[in-house]
């Protein structure tokens, strides 16, 4: 009996764990940005580090100044990467491939749930790029790069999800073989 399921369903795909690693860097490197204010803000003496943050934080508030939403979402991406960077730890194994799909879908709505935030504040955060008539400005920095963090998670959900799927199916059915015993 062959099994239905093809071995590269059973590991992460090379751009998949390519995404992972850059996801973890940047969010990394932004929730030390958030964290570290009011040191790494514009003025402070770290701000250096951070240009565009600094830059962003023109048009989102929530970086530019302390903000408790912004920050539990700093300790959020920390405790995810240290999720990512299990997965990717485990990328040639099935529980790579879940963990992976799980931490996506955390994301995906992590991202989803910040501009709802702004959304409901009335754009209290953001509004002043508005306000000064910086339509372009404001979609070209608070809502392009953003949009980032909810296509490339869809598109790994998808992928994962497929892979889940049919692995799924082949163990119900009975035609996965569990691996061979190490001797």
């Amino acid at each position: 009996m062959r099994s239905l399921v093809h071995p590269r369903d059973l590991r992460m795909p090379t751009w998949v764990i390519v995404w992972l690693t850059i996801s973890a860097i940047i969010q990394t490197y932004d929730a030390c940005y958030v964290l570290l204010g009011p040191l790494s803000h514009a003025g402070g003496p770290l701000s250096g580090m951070w240009p565009g943050h600094v830059f962003y934080g023109t048009f989102d508030h929530r970086y530019a100044d302390f903000d408790s939403f912004g920050s539990a979402q700093s300790w959020a991406n920390l405790l995810e990467v240290v999720v990512i960077v299990w997965a990717l730890a485990h990328a040639k194994r099935w529980s790579g491939v879940v963990v992976g799909l799980i931490v996506t879908v955390a994301t995906f709505w992590k991202t989803v749930i910040y501009f709802l935030v702004e959304i409901s504040s009335g754009l209290e955060m953001t509004r002043q790029s508005l306000e000064r008539g910086d339509l372009l400005g404001f979609l070209m920095v608070a809502v392009l790069p953003n949009l980032f963090w909810i296509g490339f998670p869809i598109a790994v959900v998808i992928t994962l999800g497929r892979q889940v799927m049919r692995v799924g199916r082949a163990a119900g059915s009975g035609e996965l073989r569990p691996p061979a015993a190490s001797v």
